[in-house]
C-alpha cells in the first residue's frame, strides 16, 4: 500500500468501523514518521466542547455545520497507515486547516480532558520544538 503526503492541518477522510466516514485532521508530528490525528464530529449534546468549529474559509469546505474536535478519539498514524484507512475515492487530502484554525485544534487538545495523556503529552512536546 503506497503512503500519503501529510501535511499539519489537513484534513483526511477515513473509514474508521463500525462507525464509518470519520474527518481527521492532523495536528503534530509525534516521531520521526508518525503523526496526530483528532477526529471531527457533529457538535451533539455531550459533545466536549473544548474546540467547536464553524463553517468557514478556515477549515476544510466539508465541514458544514457546527461540529467540534472530539479529542478522545485521536490516534496516531504513520503516512502509510493512513492511506489504509482513507475513504476509497476521497480526495486527499479532503481540504486543511488555516494556520491559525490549526492552533486553536493544537490549543484545544492542551486543555481538553478527553485527549489521552499520551497524546497530551506527545502534542506538549511537539509544540514546544515548533
Amino acid at each position: 500500500m503506497a503512503s500519503v503526503s501529510i501535511n499539519l492541518g489537513d484534513a483526511f477522510l477515513l473509514d474508521t468501523p463500525p462507525y464509518g466516514e470519520h474527518l481527521y485532521i492532523a495536528i503534530a508530528k509525534t516521531s520521526e514518521n508518525k503523526y496526530l490525528f483528532v477526529n471531527v464530529t457533529s457538535r451533539r449534546e455531550n459533545s466536549e466542547t473544548t474546540c467547536i468549529l464553524i463553517p468557514s474559509p478556515e477549515l476544510p469546505v466539508f465541514i458544514r455545520r457546527e461540529s467540534v474536535i472530539a479529542y478522545q478519539f485521536a490516534r496516531e498514524m504513520s503516512a502509510t497507515d493512513l492511506a489504509r484507512l482513507i475513504t476509497p475515492g476521497s480526495s486527499i487530502p479532503k481540504g486543511s486547516c488555516s494556520a491559525s484554525m490549526l492552533e486553536k485544534i493544537q490549543q484545544g487538545g492542551l486543555i481538553s480532558k478527553r485527549l489521552s495523556n499520551r497524546y497530551k503529552t506527545a502534542l506538549r512536546n511537539f509544540l514546544a520544538t515548533e
